[in-house]
């Protein structure tokens, strides 16, 4: 018999229903009952897409005698992530205090009124890799509960102070440092990609070793400076290890070969073997750094096709009727991870007859595979090499390839599909919304902005409540779950880039009254909490601060409210607020990884950031499309901190603003440019 999750609004929490496991969601029936029989409450928290989760799942949640401790001995209560971002964030730190780093499954054991006393990621059955097995895990903390009050009293206060201090790290010597240079700056920026350079591998590109992920928001920042100005060696050193990193994450198999997108991160080096779950936001992020990087090396068609591929493969695959996008695919199928994608050399003759060889050649496939006796369609030499040793051109090769893709793909459709998370999540759509902007300006593709367009009108009309406020989640017909610091800020961007290109007015409205809602509920004095002033009270109110998968809540604020701030449309005192949070993080160029997305954004707000004020009578006419595509132009070639927008007005009119002086220019593409650029004529 199905347990509480049935009715989940998580097919996460769904995916449990069946479980033996008296599970409740959280919530205040399963406090109730902890405090009514004095028992400690088990918290697990996962995603769908999570594939230790999983095993996680089997192994424990599944197994008769396990659950019936768990139900004997604890309230058991389970968490979506993705749902739930600020519960997450808060139990984490748990972890991350006893050294363990965080992650998922998040195994966390709390008093009645929810407070930690310990807690662990994955734990297996029984102990095993040095790992502590679930079973006595759950016997030492029952019996500790049960019969040493004083110590779990003890681990609960070590634990708050721990939280505490965690809280307070941001103001650290590190971000407070009088030598590092000012945020906002062209040298602060400059200083972190100096720093994250020294971070990539050589060879393979990416960050580190393995496991590896993609990482988009430092991409950003190489992706910003590498359009910097010729010999420049900050420049030169970041395109450089921006397109080995591209090119070597479109190779191998964290790409998919035959539909398009990419999976979460690589388990190795060389981004072959991936954990094959796909991600909304990666997706989301990864397809502006494809698009712009075309344009910048337009010899490089591989660039331009992964974005083609990507975003054929969401509509496809991950797009509700509504308008809006999915959230994530699982790895495993069949309870095997990949099993899905991997493929043999007799399974790829079979589907391609005569072609087998070349389709092997190319995608890698060969005898004993490269995982787990199947091979993962990866690109082990750049096309263009595989076209030379052919003798002929590259789009030849791809016709060749064309007909045994389709084959392939449509014998992959029959077999069993990887789960797909329904859930329609806020800031996961407007990132991608703001993805597909950037994308289509920069390979000059309008269905992908229009399909922007399309998504936020699905999540203003939607995702905003009866009392003008954003919800975060949709599953099936009901969207509930009062929005986090994400949401809001990812979907005020997302309007403002929709309106830079529709040049419609009730975008710039829409944005401004997000960003309104934003300051009236999440801020403090000199930053933003994850949660707003009216959502659940939980044991803390934590601080959006840090990049994480995704970019902080804080950093696509300062980018938001220095936006609409140059278009007069902020909320009061947005300039003395921008201070105070640069001020605040003004060494975040030594710690690039944590703060990326502020670094970039901070742009916008300091003396780098440019804004164009476009009026008129009509959005549409043409001198005003000749400029905003000129618009678009600049900032795809120059990466500078650019922004536009348009309001009504009798006449036509242009108003550029750089280095925080605004000048009347002609309805000119190029005066309008030269401004931009600050060349010395353009006055």
């Amino acid at each position: 018999m199905p347990n509480r999750l049935a009715a989940a609004t998580s097919p996460y929490l769904r995916q449990h229903q069946d479980n033996p496991v008296d599970w409740y969601e959280w919530g205040e029936p399963a406090f109730a009952r902890a405090r009514a029989e004095d028992r400690p409450i088990l918290l697990s928290v996962g995603y769908s897409a999570c594939h230790w989760c999983h095993v996680m799942a089997h192994e424990s949640f599944e197994d008769e005698a396990i659950a019936r401790t768990m139900n004997a001995k604890f309230i058991c209560i389970k968490v979506d992530r993705e749902e739930r971002p600020d519960i997450d964030a808060i139990y984490q730190k748990v972890v991350q205090l006893m050294g363990q780093g965080g992650g998922w499954p998040l195994t966390v054991f709390l008093t009645p009124q929810g407070e930690p006393f310990y807690g662990g990621t994955y734990f297996p059955p029984h102990s095993r890799h040095a790992r502590p097995g679930f079973t006595q895990v759950l016997a030492a903390l029952s019996d500790l509960y049960q019969n040493d009050r004083a110590k779990v009293v003890e681990q609960v206060s070590s634990f708050r102070e721990g939280m505490v201090s965690m809280a307070g790290i941001v103001d650290d010597e590190r971000l407070q440092a009088s030598g590092s240079p000012e945020l906002g700056t062209e040298a602060a920026l400059r200083e972190a990609g100096k720093r994250l350079v020294d971070r990539v591998d050589p060879t393979w590109g990416g960050f580190g070793r393995e496991p590896k992920f993609p990482n988009p928001t430092a991409l950003e920042i190489f992706a910003v400076l590498s359009r910097g100005e010729a010999g420049d060696r900050v420049a030169t050193d970041s395109g450089n290890v921006l397109r080995l990193t591209l090119d070597k994450m479109h190779q191998g198999g964290i790409y998919d070969h035959l539909r398009g997108g990419f999976a979460r991160y690589s388990t190795d080096r060389e981004w072959l073997v991936p954990h094959f779950e796909k991600m909304l936001y990666d997706n989301a992020m990864l397809l502006p750094l494809y698009a712009e990087a075309a344009a910048s090396w337009p010899e490089a068609e591989h660039l331009a096709r992964v974005v083609h591929e990507t975003v054929a493969y969401l509509c496809a695959e991950m797009r509700h009727t509504s308008g809006t996008f999915f959230a994530a695919t699982d790895a495993d199928s069949e309870g095997e991870e990949g099993k899905f994608f991997v493929w043999t050399p007799e399974q790829v003759a079979r589907v391609v007859g005569d072609d087998a060889p070349l389709v092997c050649r190319v995608f890698g496939v060969k005898p004993g595979g490269n995982f787990e006796g199947h091979s993962i369609l990866n690109l082990p030499r750049p096309l263009e090499a595989c076209a030379r040793e052919l003798g002929i051109e590259v789009a030849a090769l791809l016709s060749r390839l064309g007909p045994a893709v389709q084959a392939l793909l449509s014998e992959r459709n029959t077999r069993v599909p990887p789960l797909r998370d329904d859930k329609r999540l806020a800031s996961w759509n407007a990132l991608l919304a703001s993805g597909l902007v950037r994308s289509g300006f920069a390979l000059d593709h309008a269905p992908w902005i229009e399909l922007a367009q399309a998504v936020c009108e699905t999540l203003w009309r939607d995702h905003l409540g009866s009392d003008g406020r954003l919800l975060r989640s949709g599953f099936e017909d009901r969207v509930h779950l009062v929005a986090v610091l994400d949401d809001v800020a990812f979907f005020g961007r997302a309007c403002l880039d929709v309106h830079e290109w529709t040049l419609d007015p009730k975008w710039l409205d829409r944005a401004a009254t997000l960003a309104g809602h934003a300051v009236d509920h999440h801020a403090h004095a000199r930053g933003f909490y994850l949660t707003a002033d009216d959502a659940e009270a939980l044991i803390e109110r934590t601080e959006s601060q840090h990049d994480g998968p995704l970019p902080s809540g804080v950093g696509v604020m300062v980018e938001l409210l220095a936006r609409l701030d140059a278009c007069e449309r902020a909320p009061q005192d947005t300039r003395a607020r921008l201070d105070r949070i640069l001020d605040r993080y003004r060494g975040a160029s030594a710690q690039p990884f944590g703060y990326a997305s502020l670094l970039t954004a901070a742009m916008h707000a300091g003396a780098p950031g440019r804004h164009v004020k476009l009026r008129g009578p009509d959005p549409r006419a043409p001198a005003i499309l000749a400029v905003r595509d000129r618009l678009a132009k600049v900032r795809i070639d120059r990466g500078l901190a650019l922004s536009w927008s348009f309001s009504h007005a009798s006449k036509p009119g242009v108003i550029a603003c750089r280095q925080m002086t605004c000048t009347a220019v002609a309805m000119d593409p190029d005066a309008v440019e030269a401004v931009v650029r600050g060349s010395p004529s353009a006055a």
